[in-house]
């Protein structure tokens, strides 16, 4: 279980991390006129093309650490809406501030949110969050309290950034939910994508190995650039992670993602797989993607199955997948 960090000195060496990891990526400051609680401050924000992200680390006031987010680029001194916010307490327990600096067992710290949403529109809250969030959810030591946490990320991970980004571009579809819905929500193959928001678990599955599981969105979208460069198209759809269609429409490979080799993870991958795809009229290749080979009696276990297995691994901060030419040249051949 995670516990809450509530010394002073500490939370303010995670903030300062936390503000250095995220300006080694914004190459480009824009000065903006920033609302927030009715009223608007003439700031420059860093923008991030990589992440598809700004953001502005404020000073706060009284006991908060502010840090606003968002996911278009910023016009020059436009008046720009904050898609959300990950604050911190600069000492203690407040629980009417969302973000959270948590550590684990092994002393790593996360960065975890309690779901506080904002944004002034009805419908927009805690409630919606914990309704539609999927990710890695965890139980915090919280004070006196224990209570259930969406982790963004690890801390002094490299890929912390983007999983941080990753967060805010799930909150930013989460508000839109908000909406009434219609049915142009609904999605075929003709309207296939990678839709960041079915990423993930919901809040009632809870996840064990925080660390790994935050790269999973990761690897996932990584490996949906890999297969668009290559000519394929893709998406997910809320049960299977990532599905290439080939050009009559028809899904030719479902991805599973799993981001470590235990034995739970791989059997439920594994199952995954063959429980949702048996409803295409034609079957589909199995591919369960993973970061280390598996031994020798897993695979052939696996192959029994007709389940794949396929290796990535990270360059830099990006996952990287040394077979995939191949996969997908022999689902060519097909």
């Amino acid at each position: 279980m995670l516990k809450a960090i509530t010394d002073a000195k500490a939370i303010h060496r995670c903030q300062q991390h936390f503000t250095r990891q995220l300006k080694t990526w914004g190459k480009e400051k824009i000065p903006v006129n920033l609302g927030h609680q009715g009223a608007s401050d003439r700031v420059r924000v860093w923008w991030s093309d990589e992440l598809g992200l700004w953001f502005f680390p404020g000073k706060g006031e009284e006991n908060r650490n502010w840090n606003a987010f968002g996911t278009a680029r910023p016009k020059t001194d436009a008046a720009l809406s904050i898609t959300c916010e990950i604050n911190f307490p600069k000492e203690g327990t407040d629980r009417r501030i969302g973000g959270v600096f948590a550590a684990d067992g092994k002393g790593r710290t996360f960065v975890v949110h309690r779901g506080k949403l904002g944004g002034g529109r009805k419908g927009i809250g805690k409630a919606l969050f914990e309704r539609q969030y999927r990710g890695v959810w965890v139980d915090m030591e919280d004070g006196e309290e224990d209570t259930s946490v969406a982790v963004v990320g690890l801390l002094h991970s490299p890929r912390f950034a983007r999983q941080l980004s990753q967060f805010v571009n799930k909150i930013d579809k989460i508000k839109d939910m908000a909406a009434p819905p219609s049915a142009q929500m609904e999605m075929g193959f003709d309207d296939l994508r990678l839709r960041e928001e079915l990423l993930g678990m919901r809040h009632c599955e809870l996840l064990r190995d925080m660390a790994s599981e935050c790269d999973q969105g990761l690897v996932i979208r990584d490996l949906a650039a890999a297969l668009k460069e290559l000519r394929w198209k893709c998406g997910n759809d809320g049960l299977r992670d990532l599905m290439a269609v080939d050009k009559e429409g028809d899904a030719a490979a479902v991805f599973q993602v799993k981001t470590n080799n235990l034995s739970k993870s791989v059997q439920e991958g594994a199952t995954q797989l063959l429980v949702n795809s048996l409803h295409f009229p034609r079957p589909p290749r199995l591919i369960l993607t993973l970061p280390e080979p598996l031994d020798a009696a897993m695979t052939a276990k696996l192959r029994r199955l007709h389940i794949e297995t396929m290796i990535y691994a990270w360059r830099e901060n990006k996952a990287v997948f040394p077979g995939l030419d191949t996969l997908l040249a022999s689902l060519r051949n097909n």
